[in-house]
């Protein structure tokens, strides 16, 4: 089904047709955290799964907007994760603001929670894990959640030795006397961020219930086709994508390209028409280089400690400062800073906010007034009107529809993470600019700006 691209009014939105009057009060909601960096078969089969285990009337999904938690930008503009996210299963699309999207994962984790949390009615919280076993992974985030002494000291000794954040936190669980099972478990990227969803449900003391959907699929970069329960990784698409992108574009010199079949059969077939349709506008990490290194030395001339952006230590502040004037490639970049103590993804994280201003007082502000404080909807199908209705009884937050109710409908805090998010995804525009000048202006309404976003509605 085609999208519907419209505007709503906030009463619009949540005004109940004759058929929602007519039904009860729908017993179960099921959330979904997600990137959809892109959308492929083994998200379709946890929507799936998600609806079956838990028998969901709806699944809500939080997703994030045009950066993500990897530390670069999303691969598609986020009005068409959202198309994609929909046709893939979700019955409701909301927006996880750029500040959690791009955050730690402990951050990435507690915004999203949040923001479930304050819609009122979200019964289950479904997550992929390499295992499906929730045991383990729960006692992992009763301590991660707790932090006991022995914990905390032993997790400050391993980092002032130098050691990695993830085998310092190992080492630290470890002195807990947690199971080899639990530690074992930990080692696998899914599990780990499960174990973020849990500790954050306990530090909250949300009524969500846990779903762990047990990833079926190959390696984390791999592209496997040859049997139907062997799901590509995102990580896996987003190259083969970008490869496939990058031959086309050397031989003919022209944007649009004919995506693979094998790439093809890793993406759900209502999805087919989108990659077929020559409307594909990807964003590589390194489109963001010359931003940053504007970012960087406008920081060096002003005098700008860079330790004020979230997640630069004043070790990574001496650092890129010795480099300062030497203009590399974002990718680059990061190989030249990382360490045994700084991963890739950590690097990228905190260059990242410096280059969308996102400052550590900024994410302290966040944390100290509980993260989210609003919902945005970027999508929905029409046949979800009940939804609407039934959220906006339970929600204690403001839900926002239209960009212009949200100066009037949020409060200083909410009004705050809106406008930061609002600037990120400009930024984001202003990449999209620059790396397809010839194609903006025949891409349609996905590429517009925050106040004029219209809702994906199908």
């Amino acid at each position: 089904m085609k999208a519907i691209h419209l505007w709503f009014s906030q009463g619009q939105v949540f005004a109940a047709t004759r058929e929602s009057k007519e039904r009860n009060v729908m017993s179960k909601i099921a959330g979904i955290i997600a990137e959809y960096n892109p959308f492929h078969r083994g998200h379709q089969y946890q929507l799936e799964e998600t609806r079956r285990q838990t028998g969901a009337d709806y699944i809500i999904v939080v997703m994030s907007g045009n950066f993500v938690q990897r530390g670069e930008p999303a691969l598609f503009e986020k009005s068409l994760r959202v198309q994609m996210a929909l046709l893939g299963g979700a019955d409701l699309v909301l927006e996880l603001p750029a500040p959690f999207a791009s955050g730690s994962a402990e951050d990435f984790a507690s915004g999203a929670i949040s923001l479930l949390n304050g819609l009122g009615c979200v019964d289950y919280l479904s997550f992929g894990s390499e295992s499906g076993r929730l045991a383990p992974l729960r006692e992992a985030a009763a301590i991660l959640a707790s932090e006991p002494a022995m914990f905390s000291d032993t997790l400050k000794k391993q980092l002032s030795n130098g050691v990695p954040y993830p085998k310092a936190q190992a080492a630290a669980l470890t002195s807990c006397k947690i199971s080899q099972e639990s530690l074992t478990l930990l080692k696998e990227p899914n599990n780990l961020l499960a174990t973020e969803y849990l500790k954050a449900i306990i530090r909250q003391k949300s009524p969500l219930q846990p779903i762990a959907i047990r990833r079926l699929g190959c390696g984390y970069h791999e592209l496997q086709t040859e049997h139907i329960q062997n799901f590509a990784s995102a990580s896996g698409l987003r190259s083969v994508l970008l490869q496939e992108q990058e031959t086309a574009r050397r031989k003919t010199q022209e944007i649009p390209w004919q995506v693979s079949h094998s790439t093809l059969s890793q993406i759900p077939k209502d999805l087919h028409p989108i990659y077929q349709a020559g409307q594909l506008f990807p964003i590589r990490p390194d489109d963001i280089s010359l931003l940053f290194h504007y970012q960087l030395l406008t920081c060096m001339e002003r005098g700008i400690p860079l330790r004020e952006f979230s997640d630069i230590s004043s070790e990574l502040e001496g650092r890129l400062k010795r480099q300062a004037f030497l203009f590399q490639p974002f990718s680059q970049r990061i190989q030249a800073l990382k360490t045994k103590q700084y991963t890739y993804t950590r690097i990228s994280r905190a260059l990242l906010h410096m280059t969308l201003n996102i400052r550590q007082e900024d994410m302290d502000f966040y944390r100290r007034k509980g993260y989210c404080s609003y919902a945005r909807i970027l999508g929905f199908w029409r046949r979800s009107s009940p939804l609407f209705s039934h959220i906006k009884k339970q929600s204690t937050i403001p839900v926002i529809a239209k960009a212009s109710d949200a100066p009037k409908k949020l409060s200083e805090k909410g009004r705050k993470l809106w406008n930061q998010d609002c600037y990120c995804s400009h930024i984001y525009q202003a990449i999209l600019q620059q790396a397809y000048p010839n194609q903006i202006t025949a891409a349609g309404p996905f590429l517009t700006n925050e106040y004029s976003r219209p809702l994906v509605i199908l």
